[in-house]
């Protein structure tokens, strides 16, 4: 008898032992799946990190802008058609002048989607003649030349919807930009 109790006894610690594992191994397996669910979560997330840093670092690693302002051909220029600069004109880039001594300097010509006048045979070229005549009296009021990048967009980057006459007006402008390193 006294074997058959110890015998018992050692079956119902064995069982107790199998069925403490299987409640273990119940609770514990939901557990251990959302730890691996989040660890995969954590390294996609890092992974995702780690590419916005070098984008991060490959747009700060570029030039900061200082000073960006845009005039209306209207606001430069005498006529559209002539591109040559008014008075007004004449004072709000002497005005300016002195901003843009340091640094690199863009100005950029933008037209709306109408055919330009004569001489010009295209948007672009027409923008970029703008460009060209803000950028030359910027080199002529002390902008060092080899700083000055002139660039014509043409009808590619439109303030408002092409179309009426106030798309035509918004439009045509100079825009320019200086830049720092």
């Amino acid at each position: 008898m006294k074997r058959f109790l110890n015998s018992l006894g050692w079956i119902l610690f064995l069982a107790l032992a199998a069925l403490s594992l299987i409640f273990y191994n119940l609770s514990y397996l939901p557990i251990q799946a959302k730890v691996v669910r989040l660890e995969q979560e954590i390294k996609m997330w890092t992974q995702r990190v780690e590419e916005l840093t070098d984008s991060l670092k490959m747009l700060t690693s570029g030039e900061d802008t200082i000073f960006c302002t845009s005039y209306r051909f209207d606001e430069l220029f005498t006529s559209p058609a002539e591109l040559r600069l008014s008075s007004q004109g004449e004072t709000v880039l002497r005005g300016i002048g002195a901003q843009l001594r340091g640094g690199r300097v863009e100005v950029i010509g933008h037209t709306d989607s109408k055919v330009p006048p004569a001489p010009w045979r295209s948007n672009w070229d027409y923008s970029a003649a703008a460009a060209a005549v803000v950028a030359r009296r910027l080199v002529s009021l002390g902008v060092p030349a080899e700083r000055v990048v002139v660039m014509g967009a043409g009808d590619t980057r439109p303030l408002i919807p092409r179309g009426g006459a106030d798309a035509q007006f918004l439009n045509r402008r100079v825009e320019i930009v200086a830049l720092v390193r």
